[in-house]
């Protein structure tokens, strides 16, 4: 009776050969990429939360703004939480009675905590600061 396919070398070790050290040599290839994703990844998720929390704080200070409210700006910082160097611009409502619209304009500076903002500047990309921007606008009531 014959064996089965590959049933001389069940619970043995593979042979010796010209294969020893490709699983080493294929992840010192894969690793690089790896990394570089997983940097991104960390990157991408660090400005895409920088961006909702302004878009929210600049919703909230031109709700402020519209509603006639003090201290606008302050109020707008202090809802972009834990963001440090927020820029806020208010283009609050016009004292008369012309409909106008309530504006804010929330800024922030974002830096990269990863070596991927380097490596943008390889692609020709900018490695400095990304400029990200949250925009409010609400009616005036009055």
């Amino acid at each position: 009776m014959k064996a089965p396919l590959g049933a001389d070398h069940l619970g043995s070790a593979p042979p010796a050969g010209r294969d020893r050290g490709a699983a080493a040599v294929e992840f010192a290839l894969v690793l690089p990429i790896l990394l570089l994703l997983m940097c991104g990844i960390v990157d991408f998720g660090r400005a895409l939360h920088a961006q909702v929390v302004l878009t929210q704080a600049a919703r909230e200070g031109a709700r402020l703004a519209a509603l006639g409210e003090p201290d606008t700006v302050t109020r707008t910082l202090d809802a972009a939480g834990t963001l440090s160097a927020v820029a806020v611009d208010v283009t609050a409502c016009p004292t008369n009675l012309v409909a106008a619209d309530a504006v804010v304009t929330v800024t922030h500076e974002f830096t990269f905590a990863t070596p991927i903002g380097a490596l943008t500047g390889t692609f020709g990309g900018d490695t400095g600061p990304i400029t990200l921007t949250g925009k409010g606008v609400m009616r005036c009531l009055g």
